[in-house]
């Protein structure tokens, strides 16, 4: 009788482990994958992303094949980097936290896409997680300071790459507060709006899906924007995280609907030496998401129940791959792509 229950028990762990977290394996080994938006602290970092891939590829069967880092990394060590990346990764310019003046001016952008780099990052997260208590600051993005760069961006033809735009958390170490003022929120949705329409030829991609994927509106309000401005693109970095928040079907609908203009992104950041194998885990839950209609357990953050969409195999390539070839210069080049 022990023998009988014993075994039970043991049948119903395997179950659990089974069914709890599903065994995701790759339909689309050929497909490659590229990641726009990662934060490598430096060289040891970028390298850790290559066995993060390899990884991915020898458990689950996806070809992680490509980066674009968005940390600000000092000049003179970007060919270092690239080689400890075995030349899979471009670099962004960066402009961190505008709110208190622009650091870098036009010409300095140009230039540096002149270089290689592949456009502007340009944070402008919600000003209250930026600016002190009191402290006066650049609280909206369509503030007039920052029309010279915007034009010039846009007559020069260097995309506004990673714009972060309207982040609905709190500050950081208190993430848990969600909208807590909506009016404010929505006010820097459509000061995003105006530089939209007043920079028509300025191509944009704004990171984390421009912070309008947290509830079926917000999805409403992007398929306005994607309708009116062809040239706003958006990454999809953590985004998987809110899925749980909307309508499946709805969500599913709109990556088919605009799937020229989503482009997949982790926002992955710096890889301990022991956590190599959990970060392939995390890229493995995101893509399960998008592939599978599987349950899982968390996207590349997080642990809530997100069934999956089950993207078609097109759309999966333009998000994966299709889509960032055609807006990051050199980067079909140096996939090694036709």
């Amino acid at each position: 009788m022990k023998k009988i229950l014993y075994l039970s028990v043991f049948s119903l762990i395997a179950c659990v482990t089974l069914f709890g977290q599903p065994q995701y394996k790759s339909k689309y080994p050929d497909i490659p994958i590229v990641d726009v938006h990662i934060h490598p602290s430096g060289v040891g970092d970028v390298s850790k992303f290559i066995k993060i891939s390899e990884v991915i590829k020898q458990k689950y069967g996806s070809n992680l094949a490509f980066w674009v880092s968005m940390t600000n990394h000092p000049d003179e060590s970007i060919a270092e980097l690239k080689a400890a990346a075995n030349n899979r990764i471009l670099f962004s310019a960066t402009q961190y936290n505008p709110h208190r003046g622009l650091t870098i001016t036009p010409e300095e952008v140009i230039a540096k896409v002149q270089a290689g780099y592949v456009g502007l990052k340009f944070l402008f997260v919600a000003p209250y997680r930026i600016l002190k208590e009191g402290e006066e600051g650049i609280t909206r993005i369509d503030d007039p300071r920052y029309e010279q760069l915007f034009s010039s961006l846009e007559k020069a033809n260097v995309m506004l790459n990673s714009l972060h735009i309207a982040d609905p958390n709190g500050p950081f170490y208190d993430r848990k507060t969600w909208m807590k003022d909506p009016v404010y929120y929505w006010t820097q949705i459509r000061a995003f709006e105006n530089v939209l329409a007043k920079y028509p030829n300025l191509t944009i991609i704004a990171a984390h899906g421009a912070w309008l994927v947290c509830q079926d509106a917000q999805l409403d309000y992007l398929r306005y924007m994607f309708s009116i401005y062809p040239n706003l693109y958006v990454d999809i970095s953590a985004t998987c995280n809110y899925m749980h928040l909307m309508n499946r079907d709805n969500i599913r609908d709109f990556y088919i609907e605009y799937q020229d203009r989503l482009i997949f992104g982790s926002d992955g950041g710096r890889v301990a030496d022991d956590a190599i194998d959990s970060h392939a885990d995390r890229y493995a839950n995101f893509f399960a998401i998008l592939e599978t209609d599987q349950t899982v357990n968390g996207g590349f953050f997080g642990n809530t129940p997100t069934q999956g969409l089950d993207l078609p195999r097109e759309v999966l390539e333009k998000i994966y791959y299709k889509n960032a070839l055609k807006l990051y210069p050199g980067m079909k080049n140096a996939m090694g792509l036709q």
